[in-house]
């Protein structure tokens, strides 16, 4: 990891004041800026005002975090406290969790390091539901099943180390695609397993609707995750989709929701020369509609 370099406390690289923080619930994703270094990204994220981050460790999408981790959690730790950041998840992939060939000792060996970082920052663990593909291994009702176990491995393995465990369960380019399906897994896996990472554009991407899942969902919603989009398109920066986030973050709120807002800007619709100012864009929307 690139050792942290010193930035003045009143104006940003950027080239704008720095950012107040406004409501720290409002936290942004590694994976917003993946195409930077590790220390590159949490610097933008600090300068934008944040203070909260999830720490990206998905290989297809972003390298912050190599899977397996094999690091020295507390590199993370000094990088975070050098930025004035909170780590407040490890979003990564473990595998293909309806795989009935991945076996118990290849997932705890991916899993318990990932999970020692998550202890490390104090942070959670995220995982998403399935292999990339809408097809099951077997069958769905064995598919859900092989989940279900390894979920319940993921959580011993996460209290292990007194970390949460949390599902990115509905994730439009996996198995667990649909309400229909992500539901069911909720039916069967009780919330002292897991909690709910709710993640707004794959839910409008696989064409279903937040709002109404919410009615059902909502006390299993614990970390929520920010990105607009069309029906098959989640890429889309916030304001350029379909999300309705007023009535999004009006229902979580109306349910009690005390969990944090992640930005999770993976957007593949404007250039990366302008991420940081649509980053900060972005947020000012979210902070207006919480206030």
């Amino acid at each position: 990891m690139p050792e942290a370099t010193q930035e003045p406390a009143s104006e940003t690289s950027l080239g704008r004041p720095a950012a107040s923080v406004g409501d720290p619930r409002v936290g942004i994703s590694t994976i917003s800026f993946r195409h930077r270094t590790f220390q590159d990204a949490l610097r933008i994220i600090a300068e934008l005002g944040a203070t909260e981050v999830d720490l990206g460790a998905i290989p297809a999408v972003v390298d912050h975090v190599p899977v397996p981790f094999t690091g020295d959690p507390a590199s993370y730790v000094e990088a975070l406290q050098h930025h004035g950041l909170h780590g407040g998840a490890v979003n990564a992939d473990v595998g293909d969790l309806n795989d009935p060939a991945l076996a118990p000792e290849r997932l705890t060996h991916v899993a318990s390091g990932l999970a020692d970082l998550a202890a490390a920052v104090g942070g959670t663990l995220i995982v998403p539901c399935g292999r990339s593909s809408w097809e099951p291994f077997q069958d769905e009702e064995t598919d859900l099943q092989v989940i279900a176990g390894n979920l319940r491995l993921l959580a011993r393995i996460c209290a292990d180390r007194g970390v949460r465990l949390q599902v990115e369960l509905l994730h439009h380019l996996r198995y667990v695609h649909s309400v229909e399906r992500a539901q069911k897994v909720l039916d069967s896996v009780g919330e002292e397993i897991f909690g709910l990472l709710f993640d707004v554009s794959h839910i409008v991407a696989s064409g279903d609707d937040p709002i109404a899942w919410l009615r059902s969902c909502a006390p299993r919603v614990e970390r929520v995750h920010l990105r607009d989009a069309v029906p098959g398109d989640l890429n889309l920066g916030i304001g350029r989709g379909q999300v309705d986030f007023a009535s999004v973050i009006s229902a979580l709120e109306a349910a009690d929701f005390t969990g944090t807002y992640i930005l999770e800007l993976e957007t593949h619709d404007i250039a990366e020369e302008d991420r940081e100012d649509d980053a900060a864009r972005s947020r000012a929307e979210i902070l207006r509609l919480l206030a």
